[in-house]
C-alpha cells in the first residue's frame, strides 16, 4: 500500500507534539470562546442517514456545563448505540427534539470555537441536523482534540501513512459514553497535553463512534 507520506523523523515527531501542545494551550487560554462539545447518538451517520443526536453536552474551559440535555430523536435508537450509551427511547420521550432545542444551542455556539473529540463525527452530525431541519447554521469555529492528541502521542500508523488515532481516555469521573463525562475527559486531556493534569487514563478507553 502506498503511504500518504513518509514515516516522520524523531525531529518531526517532536515538532508535531509541540504543535499539538501549542494548540491545546491556545484553546485553553481562549476562555471566552472555547467550548467543548460531545454528543451521544442513535447511530453513525455514514451508516444510517436517519441518525440523530439523543444527548448533547457543552462545557467551558472551567468545566462548567453550559448545556447538557437529552434530545428526542426522530430516528430509531440503534442497538449498537444503545449498547454504548444506554439511552432508552422512554428516557427521551418527553425531551425536546433537535429543532426545538436549536435556538438555544445556536445562541451558545454562535461566534465561539467548538472543540470535539473526533470532530468529524460530532460537528458533522450537528451541521447535518441543522440542514435537515432547515435551520440556519450559526457561525462558529471548530477543531478536533482527537487529531491534536494523536499528534501529541506521536505514534505513526504505517498502513494509513498518518498519526495513529487514539480513543478518548476516560479521565473524568462518571459513566463512559455520557456526553457530559466525555466533555470533561476531553478538557482534562487538553490540560494533560500542556502539563496541567498528570492522572493516568482508565484502561477502559472510550470508543470513537458515539
Amino acid at each position: 500500500m502506498k503511504l500518504k507520506s513518509k514515516v516522520p523523523t524523531e525531529d518531526e515527531i517532536a515538532k508535531a507534539k509541540e504543535e499539538a501542545t501549542d494548540w491545546a494551550r491556545e484553546r485553553l487560554a481562549d476562555t471566552g470562546r472555547t467550548l467543548i462539545i460531545d454528543t451521544e447518538t442513535t447511530g453513525i451517520l455514514s451508516r444510517d442517514p436517519r441518525t440523530e443526536i439523543c444527548q448533547i453536552s457543552i462545557i467551558n474551559t472551567s468545566a462548567k456545563p453550559v448545556l447538557s440535555m437529552l434530545l428526542k430523536p426522530n430516528a430509531p435508537m440503534g442497538e449498537e448505540a444503545y449498547g454504548k450509551h444506554g439511552i432508552l427511547p422512554e428516557m427521551v420521550a418527553n425531551a425536546p427534539t433537535f429543532d426545538e432545542a436549536a435556538p438555544i444551542l445556536s445562541r451558545i455556539i454562535r461566534d465561539n470555537h467548538l472543540v470535539a473529540y473526533n470532530a468529524a463525527f460530532d460537528i458533522h452530525l450537528l451541521t447535518h441536523l441543522y440542514t435537515k431541519y432547515e435551520i440556519e447554521i450559526p457561525e462558529f469555529e471548530t477543531s478536533c482534540a482527537m487529531e491534536a492528541y494523536s499528534k501529541w502521542m506521536g505514534r505513526w500508523e504505517v498502513r494509513k501513512g498518518d498519526w495513529k488515532w487514539h480513543r478518548l481516555p476516560q479521565l473524568a469521573f462518571g459513566q463512559a459514553h455520557d456526553a457530559l463525562t466525555d466533555c470533561v475527559s476531553t478538557l482534562l486531556l487538553m490540560r494533560r497535553m500542556v502539563g496541567d493534569f498528570d492522572d493516568q487514563p482508565d484502561p477502559n478507553d472510550i470508543d470513537l463512534d458515539f
